[in-house]
């Protein structure tokens, strides 16, 4: 393999980590479906898209699987848009794709990685106060970091 290529693959540890967590999704839909062509299905998807994500984030940077994620999100929500699902099921896919994709190009954009995230996601307080904190400063993140450079 010529070292242009082996750059931006992901290494080998990661794609054995994939191919056990895609096993894993495979093996647990086999056990609540019992069918086994739709288990390996499913386990291949899952393994495809986790290689596509780690792919991008090599080549395009951290954060690059969210934008990966996102827009697969959001295209399933159109195809699910038209099949004439429920508006719940499509403000969900329209929000969560939504979130996915600007977080993802807010951090690229801004050049920070997971490293350096810009806000700690631990607050203080009990579980019912600092876990919902700690989860609407995750959330408000790619706002955050707009109002950040703004500064």
């Amino acid at each position: 393999m010529s070292p242009a290529l082996h750059a931006w693959l992901p290494d080998r540890p990661a794609i054995t980590d994939s191919l056990t967590r895609a096993i894993f999704v495979g093996g647990t839909l086999y056990v609540v479906e019992r069918s086994l062509s739709y288990a390996v299905t499913a386990g291949l998807a899952f393994l495809a898209l986790q290689l596509v994500a780690d792919t991008a984030e090599n080549v395009v940077g951290d954060y690059a699987d969210n934008v990966v994620l996102g827009t697969l999100i959001l295209g399933a929500t159109g195809y699910v848009a038209v099949l004439g699902s429920a508006l719940g099921i499509l403000v969900g896919g329209v929000v969560a794709g939504g979130w996915f994709l600007a977080d993802g190009v807010q951090h690229l954009r801004h050049g920070v990685t997971r490293d350096e995230v810009g806000v700690p996601y631990t607050h203080e307080g009990s579980v019912l106060t600092g876990l919902p904190k700690a989860l609407l400063a995750r959330l408000a993140e790619p706002l955050l970091l707009e109002t950040r450079d703004r500064q």
